[in-house]
């Protein structure tokens, strides 16, 4: 396991760190070089985001152009509530889980090198990864075939990545969601919420998703589906595209591990396909203006899934096999998303019509999805 550093450093209440600070976090794992810059020269971009700071720390280029460690590094603060869902608590990491994670990835290959982990004296968690030159994943990335290739491999990389990490069975999981829609089904304060927003989602509050998840999954099970370390936030801000990338090398790395636990495997590959779909921090439309995956590049992923699958683990799935789990997975997908929506709708009275009309979406595509394959027959 991934040993925590302790470091003499207290992160101020404001989440805010100067630049005496992140050059002697970064100094304690890099300790050749980072030790002697001048903190003052270093370019620092913050980012803060959900409960957390992230920041791109950068120092000068040595005059003689040498240099062994390198000149910029990921931090990342985690903050207290970073990616927890009060229900899903007992499944997701803890943040040393997290970083074992994003250790054993890196190990795997693809994913950024954590140069290390540590926790500050008031009980922050943080890290110090290799700063990746990369840009965020398009909606008009997948379209290309090498991309949605590597989107696919990397998938069936971390589903199947070799971890510490304890296997707890899926239905932890599905007891949890169903128990929670089941609470949300008919809601009054839900409908009100989405009316004063100005948008009616009475029939998404008063569906029996319930029911409908416990027949995907009984489908699943007798198709064989498979299981795996599944992401669940598969989100496309959470995939990178690298923009040089090494020869020999795959353009996509994946981060984000804050919900990492055993799924099927269908429920990341229908949720990517599901997400091409969806723009969750636009703040004009929460709905992609673009087309959805075709069949035929569904296809194809699932195609280069599955030889990167048989090549991790020595099985002999089929394209076909792993589409037809995926074609159950968007819906698994879109529940999860639907829960975490009612879930931050009910607990802030959140009624921005951008987010009902999103959620709305996700309903529709689940609709069509259900009766597309027959289920409610």
């Amino acid at each position: 396991m991934e040993t925590i550093t302790n470091i003499p450093v207290a992160i101020p209440k404001d989440g805010s760190l100067t630049k005496s600070m992140i050059k002697n976090i970064v100094s304690i794992f890099l300790t050749n070089e980072w030790p002697n810059v001048d903190p003052e020269t270093l370019v620092v971009t913050h980012n803060t985001g959900y409960a957390n700071t992230n920041c791109v720390v950068e120092r000068p280029k040595p005059n003689d152009d040498t240099h062994l460690e390198p000149l910029k590094v990921f931090l990342k603060i985690h903050g207290e509530l970073d990616g927890e869902i009060e229900v899903f608590k007992h499944l997701v990491p803890n943040k040393h889980e997290e970083a074992q994670l994003c250790y054993d990835y890196a190990q795997s290959g693809p994913g950024a090198k954590v140069y290390g982990f540590f926790q500050t004296q008031d009980g922050s968690f943080g890290r110090v990864d290799e700063f990746l030159d990369a840009r965020t994943l398009e909606a008009a990335d997948v379209e290309h075939a090498d991309i949605r290739a590597d989107v696919a491999r990397e998938h069936a990389v971390f589903h199947t990545l070799a971890t510490q990490r304890k296997k707890k069975p899926v239905q932890l999981y599905y007891g949890a969601v169903t128990r929670e829609l089941a609470r949300y089904h008919k809601m009054d304060k839900l409908k009100k919420l989405a009316n004063e927003g100005g948008v009616n989602m009475d029939h998404l509050v008063d569906y029996d998703f319930v029911s409908r998840i416990r027949r995907v999954t009984d489908r699943l099970e007798s198709i064989g589906g498979k299981k795996g370390w599944c992401i669940h936030d598969v989100q496309f801000m959470n995939m990178m595209v690298k923009n040089n990338p090494k020869q020999g090398e795959g353009k996509i790395v994946l981060i984000d591990f804050e919900f990492v636990f055993q799924n099927y495997r269908a429920f990341d590959i229908g949720g990517h396909f599901l997400q091409k779909m969806f723009r969750w921090f636009d703040e004009e439309n929460k709905i992609a203006n673009c087309r959805p995956y075709t069949v035929e590049e569904k296809r194809h992923f699932c195609e280069e899934y599955a030889k990167k699958w048989n090549d991790q683990t020595g099985d002999s799935d089929t394209g076909e096999q792993v589409y037809m789990e995926s074609e159950l997975g968007v819906m698994l997908a879109i529940t999860f998303e639907i829960h975490n929506m009612l879930c931050f709708m009910d607990q802030d009275d959140d009624k921005d019509p951008l987010n009902i009309l999103g959620l709305n979406k996700l309903f529709e595509e689940f609709i069509n999805q259900y009766k597309k394959l027959g289920l409610a027959n």
